[in-house]
Order: structure tokens, then C-alpha cells, then sequence
């Protein structure tokens, strides 16, 4: 982004959050952050009181446009299956998305207390459509669990280039794994 360019609170919080996938709370700092905006560190106190608030607005903005705006892009499906199928399909071919995968390991309370809101959220409404299925409270939560946890141990191979190649037969299979 040119130097000459307003930059807004948006701009400097998708680069912190591009920080925070490299490299996890520690790498959100105002210097390098600045600099990979090609800004001033002058203009970020213009935005924001401190490092904290840039934290802050780069999660509140992986949580918006990864879990907020992504179910009401797909709210409108109408079978719970197919929902989650294109949802999984969705976030496994999302470069992005594994940054839950990084954040479910982070330490710094901030991180801690957003990462576990995205969580509990996502495991509902997983859960909710195993439910919408025909399954028992109990077995949709640990199913949605189980998919879960194959949702972000998908990342984890990924790292370690043994992700699936087949992303379509192995959302397939994951499904047929927890659905009924």
C-alpha cells in the first residue's frame, strides 16, 4: 500500500492479523506491522491507544470475517449435510484458515479468550446441524468434537506436506466419519 494512501483501522488489522498467522501475538507489534504497510508508526496512534488495541482489532477481524461472516454465507443451505460439506470444503481450500490451528495454540490471553469464543461457536453450530440430523445432544456435541478436530489436524498435516490432495474425497470421508 502506497505511503500516500489513509489507512484505516481495517488496513493496519488484516496486516496485524497477517502478522499474527506468521507468527503468532509476538509477531503483532506496531514497527513491523507499520513497515509492512509501508506507514509511519506516528499514523498508527492515530487508530489505536496501543499494541493491545491492534491485537484486539486484528482478532476481532479473524473472528468477523472467519466465523461471522462465513455461516451467514452459508445459512442459507438448506440440508444440514450439505451445509457442512461445503463449509468444510470451504475452510480446508482457505489458506487463511489455518490460523485457527495457530491461535488454538497461542498462550496470550487475548488470543486465549477469542480463539475459545470462535471454538465453542463453531463446535455449536457443527453440532447443531448433527442435531438438525436427528442426533441426541450428547452425540452431536462429541461428533461435531470429533469433526472438529479433524478440521484443524487437516492444518496441522498440512504444515508437515501430508494434507490431503483430494480435498472434495476427503471432506467426503471426514463427513462420512461423524454423520449419520
Amino acid at each position: 500500500m502506497p505511503r500516500t494512501a489513509r489507512l484505516s483501522r481495517d488496513d493496519w488489522a488484516a496486516a496485524a492479523l497477517a502478522a499474527l498467522a506468521e507468527g503468532g501475538a509476538a509477531a503483532v507489534a506496531v514497527e513491523p506491522v507499520a513497515a509492512r504497510l509501508g506507514a509511519s508508526k506516528s499514523s498508527f496512534y492515530w487508530l489505536f491507544e496501543n499494541r493491545a488495541a491492534l491485537l484486539d482489532a486484528a482478532l476481532e477481524l479473524w473472528e468477523r470475517e472467519q466465523t461471522d461472516e462465513v455461516v451467514a454465507r452459508h445459512a442459507g443451505i438448506p440440508h444440514p449435510l450439505e451445509r457442512m460439506r461445503i463449509l468444510l470444503r470451504n475452510a480446508l481450500s482457505d489458506n487463511r484458515a489455518d490460523l485457527a490451528l495457530r491461535l488454538t495454540g497461542e498462550t496470550h490471553p487475548a488470543v486465549l479468550e477469542v480463539a475459545g469464543r470462535v471454538t465453542r461457536r463453531r463446535l455449536e453450530i457443527v453440532a447443531a446441524a448433527f442435531r438438525e440430523l436427528g442426533m441426541e445432544e450428547e452425540q452431536a456435541r462429541h461428533r461435531a468434537t470429533a469433526a472438529y478436530a479433524s478440521y484443524l489436524g487437516t492444518f496441522a498435516l498440512a504444515r508437515v506436506d501430508a494434507a490431503p490432495a483430494d480435498i472434495d474425497a476427503y471432506v467426503d470421508t471426514v463427513l462420512a466419519c461423524y454423520a449419520p
